[in-house]
């Protein structure tokens, strides 16, 4: 049987990470969180489950995540927000895997829960990615861009059946100081990058991409916390761009 480490990042998350670490810690042999400068409870709900609580100033998602990574003991690692909850399902069918892995590394489906939700709605908003993996064939590099596991080539992967629970929404202020935070390290993921961006797409990313999420994300099949989702991270993307010609308003030469 392998042994696993579960790792996750932290910011003030006393509202969630208890649902996030009862879960995983029927899964984990130990449990690493890396915090940034949580100010209310969170090491304390932390060290309840018996978590290593290290602090890691922030620099970005993935070079937080990737300094977590490598504060694991074991080869094995789980990555997980502090908003994701394994289901019952999934924490059996990891216990089973953990037995004799199949693969290298597994994706799994994410899967939104909306204010008021018990399960996943039928057209609830998913997402697929590697997070339960052997380290010594993959990575969470810290490489200034959303955090995602990188495969090496000769890295086999399977797809588990089961879903993780993700409740990303607390309120609308934690919500738009997150999306704030985030266009921030995106202007300056940009700005090293050389990455241009138009003034048409200035003018019509705000609409463009309410009617993506509204429509495409079946955001509207959420009602009135729906519409205002869509209307935010339809915010956030115009918001990236925003700053982008703010910064290069302030650093004409």
């Amino acid at each position: 049987m392998v042994k696993l480490s579960v790792y996750i990042v932290t910011l003030n998350e006393e509202l969630r990470l208890e649902r996030t670490l009862k879960a995983a810690s029927k899964v984990a042999d130990e449990i690493v969180i890396v915090d940034s400068g949580s100010t209310d409870k969170t090491e304390a709900i932390a060290k309840k489950y018996k978590a290593k609580f290290l602090f890691h100033k922030w620099k970005n998602i993935s070079s937080q995540k990737h300094f977590a990574q490598n504060k694991c003991k074991n080869d094995w690692v789980l990555s997980l927000d502090s908003d994701e909850v394994l289901s019952d399902e999934l924490i059996k069918e990891i216990n089973q895997l953990k037995k004799a892995p199949q693969a290298d590394a597994y994706k799994v489906k994410i899967r939104d829960m909306l204010p008021g939700d018990v399960k996943p709605r039928l057209f609830a908003k998913s997402y697929n990615q590697v997070r339960l993996y052997n380290r010594n064939k993959a990575n969470m590099p810290d490489d200034l861009t959303h955090d995602r596991v990188v495969l090496g080539p000769d890295c086999s992967v399977i797809e588990l059946k089961n879903i993780i629970h993700h409740y990303s929404y607390v309120s609308l202020t934690q919500l738009w100081f997150k999306l704030n935070m985030y266009t921030d390290e995106l202007v300056h993921t940009a700005v090293v990058k050389n990455k241009k961006y138009s003034r048409l797409r200035l003018y019509t990313e705000m609409p463009r991409q309410f009617l993506f999420y509204y429509f495409v994300r079946r955001y509207c099949m959420y009602g009135t916390c729906g519409f205002w989702m869509a209307t935010s991270y339809a915010y956030f993307r115009f918001l990236k761009i925003a700053k982008w010609f703010e910064y290069q308003a302030l650093h004409k030469k």
